[in-house]
C-alpha cells in the first residue's frame, strides 16, 4: 500500500466532516447524493469531493482536493447563520472555506421551495512518494 499516512488523514477528514455535522445539527450527511426513499423531509446534508491538486512548498508535496458540501432545509429563517456555523466547523476540521451560494428549489409542480446552500471547501495534506 503506498502513502498510507495520506489515506489515513483522507478518511480522518471524511470521518470528521460526517460526525461534527451531524452531531451539530442533529441531520444525516449524505455522501454523493440522497435517494428520494431515503429522506423523506429536508433537512440533511450532502458533501461530494472532487479530484487532487498539486502543489509543492518548501520541499514538501501536498495534494489539495475540492469538498462541496449542500444543506438542504425548509422553512428556516436563519439560513445566514447556520452557513457561519458550517463554516465554523468545519474549518476547525481542517477545510478552508472558499465560498457559498444559495438557491430556493421549487418542490416538483407545487409552490414550495427548499432552500439549498452549496459551500466550497479545500483541504489538504502531505503527500509523499514512499
Amino acid at each position: 500500500m503506498l502513502n498510507n499516512q495520506s489515506k489515513e488523514r483522507l478518511k480522518k477528514l471524511n470521518n470528521l466532516l460526517v460526525t461534527s455535522l451531524e452531531a451539530a445539527f442533529n441531520v444525516t450527511v449524505y455522501q454523493d447524493q440522497v435517494s428520494e426513499d431515503e429522506e423523506t423531509d429536508y433537512h440533511y446534508f450532502i458533501y461530494e469531493t472532487g479530484g487532487f491538486t498539486k502543489k509543492a512548498e518548501q520541499n514538501k508535496s501536498l495534494l489539495v482536493q475540492d469538498v462541496t458540501l449542500r444543506y438542504y432545509s425548509e422553512n428556516r429563517d436563519d439560513l445566514d447563520e447556520v452557513t457561519i456555523d458550517i463554516i465554523t466547523l468545519l474549518e476547525r476540521n481542517g477545510h478552508i472555506f472558499k465560498n457559498s451560494l444559495k438557491a430556493a428549489i421549487q418542490k416538483g409542480d407545487t409552490d414550495s421551495y427548499v432552500d439549498e446552500i452549496e459551500l466550497n471547501f479545500t483541504r489538504a495534506f502531505k503527500y509523499v512518494i514512499e
